[in-house]
């Protein structure tokens, strides 16, 4: 009852300040000579809400909701600037110094990158960056020179980019540049990690005719997604909005121990399974009456000896609500965490037969499933926009970790009609 209360009064808190908007004013300085940078893409990470500095370094970003937000500088030349801040707590004098980079492609100034990186690596980084989801056809990377690809020894592959990338999503009507920090796949695993800082831009203000068919795609992939589930774990709606929890912890093979139990009983005799009554009609007096008897014809020593060779514990699927993994860490931030795996299951949504096909275990599914795990058995922590923090902490597997890549990335700053 104290997490329920504790989360709801969150989730109340966090509605009255959703309608007020702030302004964030800076500037933005070199270190090294402490002179105003001029053309620095200043912006809140994974959202359309940003600006580019002028001449005299000034940045200004309008339209801000209330939360807390990765604040990114980006340029050329110097090294980005990422901090998480609340703009209703910056000061009127914020200042930003970004430092100068010592070397580009220092990452790979051991090892040169591969002269052919894109020709030979593209279409592998295109499906596991931009994704193999039905709207991936009208995601495209328009910038691919500017990506540098070397194999290394653990034959893992490392990608790296000098400049942002430029990325035009069709589908969802996005324009959005893309500061790799990191990128690298595991062969031996078949791992995925990668990492950056994204700006989106609204194509819907050059085509207003289009603007309904991007809200269509863009509710299409929100719902279900994991923006979508952490938004509603941190509104305490989980189950109101399509998701069930289920628990993948161990538990006792039940089966099992009533194998044990029964042998325990019947060492030496054979076990039957009771399976019907047998009716027999009789005769007194000339008038009829029947008489029933258990019949035990089944032998099922056979099934409670297999019962014995498996395991002592199987996964509970138990279902689990969201008072039970969550807690308010703060009046704006609210915490997941639970010992054992987790599965997830969106109702309202089925998968798409680009996903079904993929596997064999898939075909026969008909809601999408993921799992995730707290790989260093600490807690995460989501904010009101669905971003979370310490996202290392959390390895997902199933539907999300297909579904959830650059072309069904939607900026913090979405909020479904």
């Amino acid at each position: 009852m104290i997490k329920l209360c504790g989360f709801t009064l969150l989730f109340f808190i966090c509605c009255l300040g959703a309608f007020s908007q702030a302004v964030l004013k800076g500037k933005v300085i070199s270190e090294e000579t402490q002179k105003p940078l001029a053309s620095v893409s200043v912006y809140l990470n994974n959202t359309s809400l940003g600006s580019v500095t002028s001449e005299d370094g000034v940045f200004i970003i309008r339209g801000i909701p209330s939360g807390k937000f990765r604040l990114v500088a980006s340029c050329v030349g110097f090294e980005t600037y990422v901090n998480m801040i609340d703009p209703r707590s910056v000061g009127k004098n914020f200042v930003i110094s970004l430092k100068p980079k010592a070397e580009e492609l220092q990452s790979f100034s051991v090892t040169p990158p591969e002269p052919d990186g894109w020709k030979k690596w593209g279409r592998l980084f295109t499906e596991l960056f931009i994704g193999d989801t039905p709207g991936s056809n009208d995601c495209k990377l328009t910038n691919p020179d500017v990506l540098k690809f070397r194999m290394n020894a653990d034959n893992t592959l490392t990608a790296y980019a000098k400049e942002p990338l430029q990325i035009v999503n069709y589908n969802l009507g996005y324009e959005i540049k893309y500061k790799l920090e990191e990128f690298q796949y595991d062969f031996n695993i078949k791992l995925v990690n990668f990492s950056g800082y994204a700006f989106f831009t609204d194509m819907g203000i050059k085509h207003p005719n289009r603007v309904r068919r991007y809200e269509e795609a863009r509710l299409e992939t929100y719902k279900g997604s994991f923006l979508h589930f952490k938004r509603a774990f941190f509104a305490n709606e989980l189950d109101a909005q399509g998701f069930e929890l289920r628990s993948l912890g161990n538990i006792s093979n039940p089966e099992k121990d009533r194998a044990k139990r029964v042998f325990s009983l019947h060492r030496d005799s054979v076990i039957l399974d009771t399976t019907g009554l047998a009716f027999t009609v009789h005769y007194f007096n000339g008038l009829p009456y029947i008489s029933s008897s258990t019949e035990k014809t089944q032998d099922s020593s056979d099934y409670f000896k297999k019962k014995l060779l498996e395991p002592d514990s199987v996964i509970s699927h138990q279902l689990i609500s969201s008072d039970s993994i969550g807690f308010a860490a703060d009046s704006t931030v609210a915490g997941m965490y639970f010992r054992d795996s987790l599965e997830v299951m969106y109702k309202f949504k089925t998968i798409p037969d680009r996903y079904r096909h993929l596997n064999k275990d898939y075909k026969h599914e008909t809601f999408p499933v993921s799992q995730f795990v707290f790989v260093n058995k600490r807690p995460i922590y989501i904010l009101n926009s669905g971003y979370h923090y310490k996202p290392f902490d959390l390895k997902i597997t199933g539907y999300w970790a297909w579904s959830e890549n650059i072309s069904t990335l939607l900026p913090f700053d979405y909020r479904p009609h």
